[in-house]
């Protein structure tokens, strides 16, 4: 499953919306594609995920911690 979070911060109520729903292969491409397009789209984050858990996401952590 792939879904991308856009809007604005918390405040401004950040929206998630499932993408595509599909076999591995298909996830992975509209994950490319995705996270190819996000700036564009204003996406805050992308996710492909599995089962529930994190796959892969963009943008990617630093290792940076707050």
């Amino acid at each position: 499953m792939v879904r991308a979070t856009f809007g604005g911060d918390e405040t401004q109520g950040v929206r998630e919306t499932v993408v595509v729903r599909g076999s591995e292969d298909e996830a992975r491409r509209v994950y490319a594609d995705q996270v190819a397009s996000a700036a564009d789209n204003e996406y805050r984050q992308v996710r492909l995920t599995n089962a529930g858990s994190d796959v892969e996401l963009w943008p990617p952590a630093t290792g940076w911690t707050s």
